[in-house]
């Protein structure tokens, strides 16, 4: 074969159209594509943004909640994850989220403050910072599920404003009594 001979087989070649079988791969190539970003959007997305609110917990900067003409400081362990999901609400968590607590600032004493947040008939107790502690299993409502109950309700005042509500939520309250402990006496009105 020529040179010429060459030329035009490779020119009727490359004017050869595309079989629709390859357009139709494509297409479902580029929806597989666009369909797995998408997925992965939705997967990693949320959690980053959670990421972006939470901070680790220092001995050099403790925790401010509630207005700024009634601020209540608690003192979290070094290490725990404290998250402002809203400017009602603080989650503390333990290192291992095997504890997670629903810090709120509430109007009133403390075993007023339980007993709204779902306590029956808070146990109370004085602090060895000198305040008093309100706590208890919430009792669930009828219509709530069992498994969205806390596991324990404390709350600690006088503090400015009121009391502050400790809802804590965790499979095995049991093993992280002390560190409960620590964190409701680390409350500074």
């Amino acid at each position: 074969m020529n040179d010429t001979a060459r030329a035009a087989s490779a020119n009727s070649a490359s004017q050869r159209r595309t079989p629709w079988w390859v357009w139709t791969l494509a297409g479902v190539g580029a929806a597989g594509v666009v369909a797995f970003l998408v997925v992965i959007g939705l997967v990693v997305v949320p959690p980053a943004l959670a990421n972006l609110r939470t901070q680790v917990a220092s001995a050099q900067d403790p925790l401010v909640i509630g207005s700024e003409a009634a601020s209540v400081v608690i003192a979290v362990p070094d290490g725990w994850l404290i998250t402002h999901p809203d400017d009602a609400h603080t989650l503390i968590a333990t290192p291992d989220r095997g504890m997670i607590v629903d810090v709120t600032p509430a109007a009133g004493d403390p075993s007023a403050a339980a007993a709204a947040a779902g306590v029956a008939s808070p146990l109370v107790e004085t602090l060895a910072s000198g305040l008093t502690v309100a706590h208890g299993p919430p009792v669930p409502a009828a219509d709530e599920d069992a498994a969205n109950v806390p596991a324990l309700v404390a709350a600690v005042g006088p503090v400015a404003g009121g009391s502050v509500v400790f809802t804590a939520s965790s499979d095995d309250l049991d093993r992280y009594r002390p560190a409960l402990a620590s964190l409701l006496e680390g409350v500074r009105p």
